[in-house]
């Protein structure tokens, strides 16, 4: 195709360049793309995205895992969560609130309190007070007797398994080592247990060894 048949009308505003040969010419083409304005919003979002991304690589990227050198009868420096096992639901502060919360969470509760609560208005009373509020208080009295009951059960039941007696070694200053009984809520990271037989493992623990010749070791996790 000759340059001739290529050849397109074009503003003189838009000539460049034009080689001495007249062979090849360039212009310069306008852009016609509505650009959009950096206002506050964008700015306030690009910051906001940056940040979030920051934030999730620092808390969610993969820790590596460093090796760990265990001194007997040296406690770790590292700071770790107390060995204590807590299957209680509440506390003294939160026993209340927490009941009444799921108790009222249910529709049909939550309509009776409404009804009670209506009938201290004149115009809306229907009947005695004590028609309304005697049900419900009686339905509140007994949820709230019995989680208390039950929850007395699962905090005695987890002091006891808190305090059971296990054996770890100590070395003392004379630098021998020995066996102490201690609870299980005292374990700490780090330390050696000597777990008997048919004794409950108080930790996750990392098996040394054992009194079988063959090194065997049967262990039962039907209450895991």
């Amino acid at each position: 195709m000759s340059s001739d048949e290529r050849d397109f009308e074009a503003d003189e505003t838009d000539y460049l360049l034009q080689s001495p040969n007249n062979s090849q010419r360039t212009y310069k083409m306008n852009d016609t793309r509505p650009r959009r304005p950096r206002n506050f919003k964008n700015i306030l979002f690009t910051l906001t995205c940056g940040c979030c991304q920051w934030v999730w690589r620092r808390c969610c990227r993969e820790r590596e895992l460093r090796a760990r050198t265990i001194v007997i009868g040296r406690p770790s420096p590292e700071k770790f969560p107390a060995n204590v096992i807590r299957n209680q639901k509440y506390n003294i502060i939160t026993f209340l609130p927490k009941v009444l919360f799921q108790q009222f969470k249910f529709f049909l509760n939550l309509y009776f309190l409404l009804m009670a609560i209506s009938q201290f208005v004149p115009e809306l009373r229907l009947g005695f007070l004590y028609t309304y509020w005697g049900p419900l208080c009686f339905v509140l009295i007994v949820t709230i007797c019995r989680e208390a009951v039950d929850d007395l059960r699962r905090h005695k039941r987890d002091q006891e398994v808190n305090n059971q007696k296990y054996k770890r070694l100590a070395r003392s200053r004379e630098g021998m080592v020995s066996t102490e009984l201690v609870p299980a809520s005292k374990l700490k990271v780090g330390d050696m247990v000597i777990v008997e037989k048919d004794q409950r493992v108080p930790a996750d623990l990392v098996l040394l060894r054992t009194t079988e010749r063959a090194g065997a070791c049967f262990v039962r996790t039907d209450q895991l």
